[in-house]
């Protein structure tokens, strides 16, 4: 699918540009930021299998895909009666790290978007379902941290991960704006539930790697949960912001 063709399934597209009136734009990371899913996804079939709780692929992407490490801890509790809460992350994690220094990538064109925001006078954050040990060894490996700097916010800071809007809405605050001024850029329908629920803009993002397969379907799945509109290519998503 050529970059930008999902965009045209939108359900209610906007008569106004997207960025009009928004100050700030909250990014995912994992499958937004960095082309991480593939890893963590294989990584995780290969730890569930070990703790005795196996899924395929496929079932892993549908259940896990922009949650936080309580998904998989839970599955595990259900269907072993293991409570493995505090040796999870270790064990996920070393073998995910040792991966991610081989193949972690950031996602192409996406420094075209952060300086489309920059020249705009537009602030922006991560706001990701990932714990910081994961998003500070994520910003190592690619090189993004300076883009950030310690406007990162974790699920590790609030009660209750996506699909709650608990982490935007925290993000958002500590960024020192209003739900109704940012603009969320997800790639998982409960990112993009959790958008809607804090009363955010949604633009989706269907050009990871977990998606090569289905892009339109991935892309109508964004748009039932409730995005405004959806990508598959960074640099379109650029070209939408300097449009404003």
């Amino acid at each position: 699918m050529a970059p930008g063709n999902v965009q045209d399934n939108a359900r209610n597209p906007a008569s106004a540009p997207i960025m009009t009136g928004k100050d700030v734009v909250l990014f995912d990371c994992d499958g937004v930021l960095v082309d991480s899913e593939p890893i963590s996804l294989a990584t995780l079939v290969d730890v569930l299998d070990h703790y005795g709780a196996p899924l395929d692929l496929a079932e892993v992407a549908a259940r896990f895909t922009g949650r936080s490490s309580a998904a998989p801890i839970e599955h595990i509790r259900s269907e072993t009666g293991r409570d493995i809460t505090a040796e999870f992350k270790p064990f996920f994690y070393e073998r995910l790290f040792a991966r991610y220094d081989v193949e972690l990538q950031k996602t192409d064109d996406i420094e075209d978007v952060l300086n489309a925001l920059r020249r705009r006078n537009v602030a922006f954050c991560i706001s990701s379902s990932s714990s910081v040990q994961r998003l500070e060894r994520t910003m190592a490996v690619t090189g993004l941290g300076h883009w950030f700097g310690t406007d990162i916010y974790s699920a590790d800071f609030v009660k209750n991960g996506k699909p709650a809007p608990d982490l935007f809405l925290y993000a958002a605050d500590k960024m020192g704006f209003r739900p109704e001024q940012a603009v969320v850029i997800e790639d998982s329908v409960a990112g993009v539930k959790a958008a809607v629920a804090a009363g955010m803009t949604c633009i989706g993002y269907v050009g990871g790697g977990h998606y090569a397969e289905d892009r339109k379907i991935a892309a109508a799945r964004l748009y039932e949960a409730g995005a405004d509109v959806v990508f598959d290519g960074m640099r379109d998503i650029a070209v939408l912001i300097s449009q404003g």
